[in-house]
């Protein structure tokens, strides 16, 4: 797996759903939930499905967390 894409893709999904949402975590997570997983001829097929997993995952396990925190968890930064 290729960690520099991994994290990309983390970002980009991340900020996807923050600016489709109103921003709490909450909202974020049935975002990522709504994102279509990728299939199977799309190129970095699996650090997009990673990166998907993981930021649906920690949204969910810790949706009782300031946003701020989470984002600190997953070592992203967005563009609010």
């Amino acid at each position: 797996m290729d960690i520099g894409l991994y994290r990309r893709f983390l970002e980009e999904y991340i900020q996807e759903a923050y600016d489709g949402s109103d921003g709490t975590p909450a909202g974020i997570t049935e975002h990522l939930r709504s994102i279509k997983p990728p299939g199977r001829f799309t190129r970095s097929r699996g650090e997009r499905q990673a990166a998907l997993r993981e930021s649906i995952n920690a949204f969910e396990e810790h949706r009782h967390w300031p946003l701020e925190i989470i984002l600190s968890h997953l070592g992203v930064e967005i563009h609010r």
